[in-house]
C-alpha cells in the first residue's frame, strides 16, 4: 500500500507540474500582445503629459521589464517574442521563415483571418528586402512518380523537380486610431486602447486580405483577385450547406483546408451540421453576407517588416474616408485633434501576403442556408 501511495503522489506531483507549466506557457505567449499594447499606453499617456514613455512605464508597469524592451526597441521585441509554430513545409530550412516569428499585424489581431492565416502558413520576414521570391512546385513540368515501388534489380525512377517561384512585394499598411485625449486619464486604457487597435487592425487588414482586388504599386492584390465564384446551392438548409461546403472542398487542392465566413454564417453552419466542429472554421466581418471562402492555409505566405513606426499626435486634421480613391481635403468631412481634444495613434508596417499554389483558393457568394 505505501509503494502504492507514493506512485500516486508522484503521479499527483507531475499532475500539477504538467498543469503549471501549460499556465505558464499560455502566460508567455500573451506577453508580445500585451506588452506592445502596455507601450502604446505609455506612448499616449506620456504625449498627454509632456513626460518620456519610459518614465510612464516605471510608474505603470515598475518591473514589466517586456514594456521597457518593447518601448526602446520593438523590432528587436518583436524578433525575440515567442510565437505559435507555423504550419509549414521544408520552405523554412531554406531560410524563408524566420522560426517563431510573429509580425506585430498579427500580435496586435489575433483574433483578424489574417492572425489565423498567418499562423497556419509560411511567415516570410520583410526585412531589408525590395521583393521576396517564394519557390514552388511547378505541376506542369514535375513528371508523375511512376513506379515507386521497383522490382527487385529494377532501377529506382528519378523525377526531376520542376520548380517556379512567386514574387511578393513589400507594401507599407497604415492603419489610424482616433480617441479622445480623456481616454488617457482613464484607469481601463490598457483594455480599451487594446480593443480599439485590435478592432481597426483587424477590419483594415482583413478588408484587403479577403477582396478581389488586384495588387497595385501601394498595395498587395486579395486573395481572391482573379477567382471565378462558384454557383451557390440553392433549397437553402442542411442540402444546400452540404452542396456549398463539398463544392469549395473539391475546388481546393488542400493539405491544410479552412473554410472563412462571417460569424452569422459560422453560426448557421454549425446549428446545421455540428459535426462541423471538427473543421476549421475562420470567422471575419470582413466578407459579404453569404460569402464563404475555401483554402488551403498551408499554401498562404504572410510577410512583415522588421520595425514598425508608432506616430502620435493631437494637432492634425483627419480627413474622414469618404469612399473616394483619394479625399479631396477642401470637400470631404473633416475632423481637427485639437479642435476636437482628440489623439490620432497611426502605425505604419511593411506588409505582404499571397498563395504558393494555383488552385488553393475558392469561394461562393450568396449561400441560402
Amino acid at each position: 500500500m505505501d509503494q502504492l501511495a507514493r506512485i500516486e503522489r508522484a503521479l499527483s506531483e507531475q499532475k500539477h507540474l504538467l498543469i503549471g507549466l501549460e499556465r505558464r506557457s499560455r502566460k508567455r505567449a500573451k506577453e508580445p500582445a500585451a506588452a506592445i499594447i502596455r507601450a502604446c499606453v505609455c506612448r499616449v499617456v506620456a504625449y498627454t503629459q509632456k513626460t518620456e514613455p519610459d518614465q510612464v512605464a516605471s510608474t505603470l508597469y515598475p518591473g514589466d521589464g517586456n514594456v521597457s524592451r518593447a518601448l526602446s526597441d520593438l523590432g528587436g521585441f518583436l524578433a525575440r517574442a515567442p510565437a505559435p509554430p507555423a504550419m509549414t513545409d521544408d520552405l523554412a530550412s531554406a531560410g524563408l521563415m524566420r522560426p517563431g516569428y510573429a509580425g506585430i499585424l498579427e500580435i496586435l489581431a489575433p483574433q483578424s483571418a489574417y492572425a489565423a492565416l498567418a499562423r497556419r502558413g509560411l511567415r516570410v520576414s520583410l526585412g531589408g528586402v525590395q521583393s521576396l521570391s517564394v519557390p514552388r512546385r511547378d505541376d506542369a513540368v514535375t513528371p508523375n512518380m511512376a513506379g515507386v515501388f521497383p522490382g527487385e534489380g529494377e532501377p529506382i525512377p528519378v523525377r526531376r523537380i520542376g520548380l517556379t517561384s512567386s514574387i511578393l512585394k513589400p507594401h507599407l499598411a497604415k492603419i489610424l486610431t482616433i480617441f479622445s485625449a480623456e481616454l488617457a486619464k482613464a484607469s481601463n486604457v490598457e483594455a480599451i486602447l487594446s480593443a480599439i487597435i485590435a478592432e481597426d487592425t483587424r477590419e483594415a487588414v482583413d478588408t484587403v486580405l479577403l477582396s478581389d482586388e488586384a495588387p497595385t504599386a501601394d498595395a498587395p492584390g486579395g486573395l481572391l483577385a482573379g477567382i471565378v465564384p462558384l454557383t451557390a446551392t440553392t433549397g437553402g438548409g442542411v442540402a444546400a450547406l452540404a452542396g456549398d461546403l463539398g463544392a469549395l472542398a473539391a475546388a481546393v487542392d488542400a493539405i491544410d483546408l479552412v473554410y472563412i465566413m462571417t460569424p452569422a454564417e459560422g453560426i448557421r453552419a454549425l446549428t446545421l451540421a455540428p459535426g462541423l466542429s471538427a473543421a476549421t472554421i475562420i470567422e471575419t466581418s470582413a466578407l459579404a453576407a453569404g460569402t464563404v471562402i475555401a483554402i488551403d492555409a498551408a499554401a498562404v505566405v504572410t510577410g512583415e517588416g522588421d520595425e514598425p513606426m508608432f506616430d502620435i499626435s493631437d494637432k492634425a486634421v483627419v480627413v474622414n474616408d469618404d469612399g473616394l480613391p483619394v479625399p479631396d481635403i477642401m470637400t470631404a468631412s473633416t475632423v481637427s485633434l485639437w479642435q476636437q481634444r482628440l489623439l490620432g495613434l497611426r502605425m505604419m508596417q511593411q506588409v505582404t501576403w499571397g498563395l504558393r499554389s494555383a488552385g488553393s483558393i475558392a469561394v461562393v457568394e450568396g449561400v441560402t442556408w
